[in-house]
């Protein structure tokens, strides 16, 4: 019997490149992700220190002209954080849309695997059963040419 030869085995390397390819991604968007979180706590850090030297200039002696600068300061940086928030949440979403299709590929793959380990074992089965039909046939062969008391009476019923 031939060796046996997955004939969808291109196939299957196509969609184990696709699943590398998706965990490269999936691996470069959470770091990105996490990029725009520490940005994200990093404007968070600087609005609230803000808030604090705006509370201090308040108790303080402060200009008009100083406190309207401090508060256009506030503004700019409630903005940033805003700002900031919508590309963590987006670089978020795009990290579950990665995921998503990361567990896509690996079930892509995982279905053309699971074929192929049943195709084997029908390979296997099938592999077995002509051995055992080969042997069956051997030993009957053998079988009567060592028992010749067996060819005799054959013969003598004849």
């Amino acid at each position: 019997m031939k060796k046996f030869k997955f004939r969808l085995e291109r196939v299957v390397d196509v969609r184990k490149t696709k699943e590398k390819e998706c965990q490269r991604e999936l691996a470069v968007s959470q770091a990105e992700y996490q990029r725009q979180l520490r940005r994200l706590e990093e404007a968070a850090e600087d609005s609230a220190h803000s808030s604090e030297k705006l509370r201090q200039a308040l108790t303080k002696s402060a200009t008009a002209g100083d406190l309207k600068l401090m508060h256009g300061w506030r503004m700019w940086q409630a903005e940033e954080l805003r700002a900031q928030a919508y590309r963590t949440e987006a670089q978020e979403c795009e990290v579950e849309e990665k995921r998503e299709a990361l567990i896509q590929a690996s079930k892509d793959k995982k279905i053309l695997e699971k074929l192929k380990e049943r195709r084997q074992e029908e390979y296997r089965i099938e592999a077995e059963k002509e051995t055992q039909a080969f042997l069956d046939e051997l030993g009957c062969r053998i079988g009567r040419s060592w028992r010749p008391e067996v060819q005799c009476a054959e013969l003598e019923e004849i």
